[in-house]
């Protein structure tokens, strides 16, 4: 007799530190991971195989996860798909007005940044039903830094990257790309355990988003230091 084949699940991420992430809660999990890089590559690996359980980013380029969701659930209405998958949207936006621009873009459920493994697991039994969920140990709120240890390389890398390509966007002016620079370091500071680097993540976005470059420049400024000082306490370990 055949053995079934595991749960395929789906993670739809520009974010390279949060794939890794993702990846390593999911360690000796009894599924098979996949990843796209934004909504349009998603869409099209689900056209191509359907998973059986998306996660999905709502900031990417090419496609949003909103959009991404959207042809997926229209694919579905047109093929009379009898159990739609499950969509489960990943953000560092908690604000009820999100929530309703994931249910009307069709997800199934929202997951708010930073999000621990006993979440996630705890998400993937809800809709897969695996049990696995049950097998976890109790997640602690702070996330477990010797265990991400491996991934920090990784995290400043992309921490770097991020604020580059803020501080180019603020440069030209363009203060929604600043914007979204400034949420995807927020969320992924965050899902580390740095704390104050996210906050100022967090200040970033806001800033640019109300049109304040000032104030944006100056959260950049910082964001930097403190990336630099994380940089320093972790090598001293």
């Amino acid at each position: 007799m055949t053995a079934p084949l595991p749960p395929r699940i789906l993670l739809a991420d520009d974010n390279q530190d949060n794939v890794a992430l993702l990846a390593l809660y999911l360690e000796n999990a009894p599924y098979r991971l996949e990843t796209a890089a934004n909504g349009v590559e998603a869409v099209q690996c689900h056209t191509a195989a359907p998973f059986d359980l998306i996660f999905m980013d709502l900031e990417m380029p090419v496609q949003d996860g909103y959009d991404a969701t959207r042809a997926i659930r229209n694919l579905e209405r047109q093929q009379q798909v009898s159990k739609p998958v499950p969509i489960l949207a990943l953000t560092a936006h908690a604000m009820d007005e999100h929530r309703q621009r994931c249910r009307q873009a069709g997800f199934t459920d929202f997951l708010v940044k930073p999000v621990r493994k006993a979440a996630i697991l705890a998400a993937i039994d809800r809709y897969l039903g695996t049990g696995t969920a049950a097998e976890a140990p109790p997640q602690p709120i702070q996330p477990d830094r010797k265990r991400l240890r491996p991934l920090l390389p990784l995290f400043f890398t992309t921490c770097e990257e991020t604020i580059n390509a803020a501080n180019r966007a603020l440069a030209l002016g363009d203060l929604e790309a600043a914007r979204a620079q400034g949420h995807k370091f927020k969320g992924s500071a965050r899902s580390f355990g740095f704390w104050e680097l996210g906050q100022a993540g967090e200040a970033l976005e806001l800033a640019a988003g109300d049109g304040d470059t000032k104030t944006a420049l100056a959260s950049l400024l910082l964001a930097k230091e403190l990336l630099a000082q994380a940089r320093t306490e972790v090598d001293g370990l």
